[in-house]
């Protein structure tokens, strides 16, 4: 609504593209240290949540809790922003093959289709992102040395481990993010049109 107000000529396609980038960034740096610690816990660096925080602190300070930011949000950002313009574009190429507007179920079949061809895409940075965040100490953990690290030892299909089980835990995301934001906006469109229409209703009663 905000950027709708600053500039109202923008494109909706842009709106939605520029609303998920800022949602985005702010909503993964705060989970960033959460991220962090249950990536530990489940590696087996730390046996509990106490003794995860203790030894990250010990470890790398308060640095150490924001440890792979940047994969982080190279593997995000690009998803929902690029997530949003591939739902936008597969709603219209499916609109344009059936020659109609899409069911409800479609809708989210597209929405859940296009989540989880962005998470394959953007499954290199959750791979980094992964390695960062348990690489033990002593380790370099820039972007740059764990992306060399993993293609010297697997090779670029390295940074694509997981991929498959990434696609069907985002698929459905990918159909309430995307699908499901539509449909909920449509919802509320009609419902302030019938409250419209009725406060019209109601106007034209009483000047009769």
């Amino acid at each position: 609504m905000l950027l709708t107000n600053v500039a109202p000529t923008l494109p909706e396609l842009q709106v939605q593209s520029l609303s998920s980038l800022i949602g985005t960034v702010l909503g993964t740096a705060s989970r960033i240290p959460c991220e962090v610690l249950k990536q530990r816990l489940q590696a087996g660096i730390f046996d509990n949540v106490g003794a995860a925080i203790v030894g990250t602190w010990e470890q790398d300070g308060l640095k150490g809790f924001f440890r792979g930011t940047g994969a982080t949000l190279c593997r995000e950002v690009p998803f929902y922003v690029a997530g949003m313009g591939l739902y936008a574009e597969a709603k219209k190429a499916a609109q344009r093959l059936v020659n109609r507007e899409l069911e409800p179920w479609e809708t989210l079949a597209v929405g859940a289709l296009s989540g989880g061809l962005a998470a394959v895409v953007t499954t290199p940075f959750d791979v980094m992102k992964t390695r960062m965040m348990t690489a033990p100490p002593g380790v370099p953990t820039t972007m740059t040395a764990i992306a060399f690290t993993i293609l010297k030892q697997d090779g670029p299909l390295g940074l694509f481990k997981g991929a498959v089980p990434r696609f069907f835990w985002i698929a459905p995301l990918g159909a309430m993010n995307f699908a499901g934001y539509e449909l909920a906006r449509k919802a509320m469109d009609r419902a302030d049109d019938n409250v419209d229409e009725l406060s019209h209703e109601k106007r034209l009663v009483k000047a009769g």
